[in-house]
């Protein structure tokens, strides 16, 4: 390792003496120091001059930093009158304020107000759209005070909680109300670096969940859900904080009425009958879109007449995928649709029919559905009477239930018993082999009957012999009733094995049974049974007259309304809920950051009453950057862009100027070796001299040098060009330059080859020979004090 060291010292310590050595590498080495210092200058001076003129040219525009606190806008044409009202308005409510008339821009002229320090606060501010609300032009105010930070995405409900925190933090003297944003004015522009840290800090605290409903899926009453919404997160999550920011919660007064009329409206909406349009092939019906049915005119709409007042008029609310489209009826009522086939009204008069009608008429619904509601109060009386008896029945069972299980076990027990008789019987009688008795007994009945046939000769011979013979016959008797007790004896045991085997059967499944029965819970269902009774009982303090009378008053109240009524209704309505900015599609929930959306979405889709809703989490608000320091932030991207190309074209010209002449003479001397490379060899050397030949080489590595270097002092930049961007854009610049070398400065051959015959060296050769006749650039001027041939 100390070898290596010291060889790599040794080396550097080469290098450097050769550098330092009075060479023709000392004067390249020179050129690059003397063209990256005046490039960088260059540079600079065009890049600060822009700025210069930029930022003055700004000053012009809208002052300097601080000096107006309003910049007021109006049309052109009206700036005389616009400038004669702001110059009244400050005269009677700001006495001292100034007044300049700035540059008109695209038709709008702009108006600047410097405030004295006594009107710079909040009443002041936030009344701003007041005070000038009356000068001609459609003129708007804005804000430019300075030091000043804004806000913006921060739901309407949340400003007034974010404008109390904000006024507490130290170096903030008062926050307003700007339009949709909070305007944050500051003390001195020294705190705003520590008061935009604690502002981040604050919205971080805090995070707005966004419930997203799709288009039909609306709750009637946004302002009721999103309350509910938050009384369940407190209760169940257990929050510090869940408010309902969807809208301002400053006007109680106003945002109860507004929920009240959203109330109403799914009321009157729900009641409207529910028109369905069914469209001929080729019809074709948007969103707003009205269409006319006969209703009660005597005869069908024609096309190119007005629409009568006997017509039913239906305008399109929803159009479906399936060829159908959803109504109201704005003229007329449901009852009237007897003719079904519809007319589109264009420009006011009867267009072509378009489709057929089908409608559901909720407040007749209704009424049918109290009056059966009503008779079947009446029938509750017999209904609770019925059950109470069939449940009484029940109960007697149930009580019986243990007794008769106990019988049936007993009947089992019994029936086993037999079982084991007959079992004992079957096993003796199976011992006994009844077959071969029965074959000797039939064998000695058959001899008894031979001797009986001889005894009987005998008896003709002689009488005595009578009483052998009937003796004879008596036995043979005994012995045939022995037989067939035998034979009975068989039948008797096949029987009772037959017997046993079923009783066996039986036995078995009633154990199964006696099981079944004894897990049936006797006890739990007479409790359900008592329990029923005395729910039935309580029936019977109904006051079912009361009920029946109740039911009778509701039938008759259903709102009389034609649909027209309830369709003109809605649309007022529509229009006061409109006009109060009241979101129907969203929800914002402000909440503290540690609760997820994952945690809160059973609530909203227990409360909305379906999934069909997206949950998001945002920010509670943004710090927008300052207007004018994003312009000055602009002048410093366009500074650093000009001293970016600057130092690109200054790099590009001493490249041609000073350097080409070099490469010019590196590509001579590399041309002077021939190459006889041929085939796929041939090809490959090509394509790699085109990067690692000497010139070229020595080109890439000069314009990556320079040109970042440049880049460095300079301070340039280009838009979305990162730093690794800067050298390869130097290094290609090279490369150009090095393929155009011999075009743009040619050097005489004849001239350097009488140079080396002469005896001069290479670095003679550059100085007195091949530099002189090049191109005039910084490289021939620093060569002048080294030539010596003049």
């Amino acid at each position: 390792m100390p070898a290596i060291s010291n060889k790599r010292v040794d080396t550097v310590k080469r290098m450097m003496r050769r550098l330092l050595t009075d060479t023709f590498n000392r004067d390249l080495l020179t050129l690059l120091i003397v063209s990256i210092v005046i490039g960088s200058l260059l540079a600079s001076t065009v890049s600060l001059a822009a700025n210069a003129y930029f930022s003055k040219t700004l000053a012009n525009l809208v002052g300097d930093y601080g000096e107006y606190d309003l910049v007021i806008q109006s049309r052109e044409e009206m700036k005389q009158d616009t400038a004669t009202q702001i110059q009244k308005i400050i005269d009677d409510v700001f006495p001292g304020a100034v007044l300049k008339e700035g540059p008109t821009i695209t038709g709008k002229t702009n108006f600047f107000v410097s405030l004295p320090a006594q009107y710079r606060t909040k009443e002041v501010y936030e009344n701003m759209g007041k005070t000038f609300g009356s000068i001609p032009g459609g003129a708007g105010v804005g804000f430019m005070t300075e030091p000043r930070l804004t806000l913006r995405g921060v739901p309407e409900g949340a400003r007034n909680m974010l404008i109390e925190r904000i006024e507490q933090i130290d170096g903030v003297s008062f926050a307003f109300h700007d339009g949709a944003s909070i305007g944050v004015i500051l003390t001195s522009l020294d705190k705003s670096s520590a008061v935009n840290e604690q502002i981040k800090s604050l919205l971080q605290q805090y995070q707005v969940v966004e419930i997203s409903f799709p288009v039909g899926s609306e709750p009637a009453n946004p302002i009721r859900l999103g309350q509910a919404i938050t009384d369940t997160m407190k209760e169940r999550l257990k929050v510090d904080y869940a408010e309902n920011v969807s809208v301002d919660g400053k006007d109680d007064d106003m945002t109860a009425t507004v929920s009240t009329m959203m109330e109403l409206k799914r009321f009157l909406a729900a009641y409207a009958s529910d028109i369905t349009i069914t469209l001929n092939d080729s019809a074709k019906l948007l969103k707003g879109d009205s269409v006319v049915f006969q209703g009660s005119a005597e005869s069908a709409p024609v096309n190119g007449a007005p629409v009568g007042t006997g017509n039913v008029l239906v305008e399109v609310t929803e159009v479906e995928a399936n060829g159908t489209v959803k109504g109201m009826i704005t003229q007329g009522d449901a009852s009237q649709l007897t003719n079904t086939q519809g007319y589109k009204l264009t420009n006011n008069v009867v267009g072509e029919a378009v489709g057929t009608v089908a409608y559901r008429n909720p407040r007749q619904e209704l009424g049918n559905a109290l009056g059966e509601t009503n008779k079947l109060v009446a029938q509750i009386p017999g209904f609770a009477a019925d059950g109470r008896n069939v449940s009484d029945i029940a109960l007697q069972t149930l009580n019986n239930y243990d007794t008769s299980v106990a019988g049936l076990e007993k009947l089992l027990d019994n029936l086993q018993a037999a079982g084991s008789t007959i079992q004992t019987v079957t096993g003796s009688l199976a011992n006994l082999d009844t077959r071969a008795i029965r074959s000797q007994v039939d064998n000695s009945n058959q001899a008894l009957g031979n001797l009986a046939t001889g005894m009987q000769v005998l008896q003709l011979i002689n009488p005595d012999a009578k009483n052998t013979v009937n003796n004879i016959t008596g036995a043979q008797q005994n012995l045939n009733n022995l037989s067939q007790t035998l034979g009975a004896m068989e039948s008797v045991s096949d029987q009772a094995r037959q017997a046993q085997s079923v009783i066996d059967g039986i036995t078995a499944n009633g154990q199964t049974t006696i099981a079944n029965l004894r897990a049936f819970d006797a006890a739990g269902a007479k409790k359900n049974l008592t329990d029923a009774q005395s729910h039935l009982a309580k029936l019977d303090e109904v006051n079912i007259p009361l009920v029946t009378a109740q039911l009778q008053y509701l039938s008759a109240a259903v709102p009389n309304l034609k649909d027209e009524e309830i369709g003109h209704s809605i649309k007022l309505l529509d229009k006061f809920i409109a006009g109060q900015v009241i979101p129907g599609e969203r929800i914002q929930i402000l909440t503290s950051r540690n609760i997820s959306t994952d945690a809160i979405a059973p609530i909203v889709y227990e409360k909305a009453g379906h999934n069909n809703v997206s949950l998001y989490s945002t920010d509670l608000g943004v710090m927008e950057p300052n207007a004018r320091g994003e312009v000055y932030k602009v002048l410093s991207e366009v500074r650093a862009t000009l001293a970016g190309m600057t130092a690109i074209i200054i790099t590009l010209v001493f490249l041609a100027l000073d350097h080409t002449s070099v490469m010019t003479v590196m590509r001579r001397k590399r041309l002077t070796i021939k190459e006889t490379r041929q085939g796929w060899r041939g090809v490959l050397y090509r394509l790699a001299i085109t990067f690692t030949a000497p010139e070229r080489r020595y080109g890439m590595a000069m314009g990556a040098i320079m040109l970042t270097a440049m880049f460095i002092l300079a301070k340039g930049g280009i838009p979305y060009l990162p730093w690794l961007g800067v050298p390869l854009i130097g290094a290609m610049l090279g490369l150009i330059a090095a393929n155009y070398a011999e075009k743009i400065n040619p050097v005489s051959t004849e001239e350097v080859m009488a140079g080396e015959a002469i005896g001069l060296s290479f670095d003679e050769i550059m100085r007195e020979i091949v530099i002189p006749a090049g191109r005039p650039g910084l490289l021939q001027k620093l060569n002048t004090r080294k030539v010596k041939f003049k």
